[in-house]
């Protein structure tokens, strides 16, 4: 078994993910949010490129939540923002959500070809790395980035999970893997310092949502993987 990150979705173009376990990465906030949607009893979150196809989703599926942002602001109109305090039991319970942001939403639609793919964070991380390693498969982890720029939080993810994959097997590291884990060792002792310096932490410092950023750097605080399955992400039960 081999473990790869790329740093971007639209390195997957170039790759045979058929045979692969892929998990997706976007740490400030998409899918730290939908595992915490997951978790609260939302029973599924449609993902969606564009407003537009949002639109036409929302349509298609009846009665559901909106839920997205652009450059970490809520979209006009929409039901919930892209904060993981916003997917609370009380709002997403039972409920059947479409969200499209400005990075997540693209990170997972890039994987439609994987074996699988399943949502990681850190705030799942044992439980997303348990489940990869069941399959069998190589493992790709896919880091969403910013705005089609590397991201700091993504790859320290990365590197957590590379930790967590590695302990007890002996999985072949991709230099990208072997330097995600260095730079996550180097950073782990002042996670939320090192992580709200990047991109995405200083624009959600700005936006006075420093309690995001701390929720989101918050390991292990679900034992739940949802995965990415015929164009929804739902609870992986097996």
């Amino acid at each position: 078994m081999k473990i790869d990150i790329i740093l971007l979705p639209k390195e997957t173009t170039a790759m045979d993910l058929s045979d692969t376990v892929c998990i997706v990465l976007d740490i400030f906030r998409a899918t730290t949010s939908i595992v915490t949607g997951l978790a609260n009893g939302c029973k599924a979150i449609a993902p969606a490129l564009s407003i537009e196809d949002a639109r036409t989703l929302a349509s298609q599926m009846g009665p559901v939540l909106l839920a997205g942002e652009r450059q970490s602001i809520k979209i006009e109109g929409y039901d919930l923002g892209n904060s993981p305090f916003e997917f609370c039991q009380d709002t997403v319970k039972d409920r059947s959500i479409v969200m499209t942001t400005t990075n997540g939403t693209i990170a997972i639609k890039a994987t439609e070809g994987a074996y699988r793919t399943l949502i990681g964070s850190f705030v799942n991380a044992k439980a997303v790395c348990r489940q990869a390693k069941q399959y069998g498969k190589d493992i790709v982890i896919v880091c969403a980035g910013t705005d089609g720029l590397f991201s700091l939080e993504d790859t320290l993810c990365a590197g957590l999970l590379v930790q967590l994959l590695t302990a007890e097997n002996d999985l072949i590291m991709t230099d990208s893997a072997q330097g995600a884990m260095l730079m996550y060792t180097a950073a782990k002792e002042n996670l939320v310092a090192m992580a709200v310096k990047s991109r995405n932490g200083k624009r959600l410092y700005d936006i006075d949502r420093m309690n995001d950023v701390e929720y989101c750097l918050h390991a292990d605080q679900f034992n739940i993987v949802p995965q990415y399955i015929e164009g929804k992400i739902v609870l992986d039960n097996q």
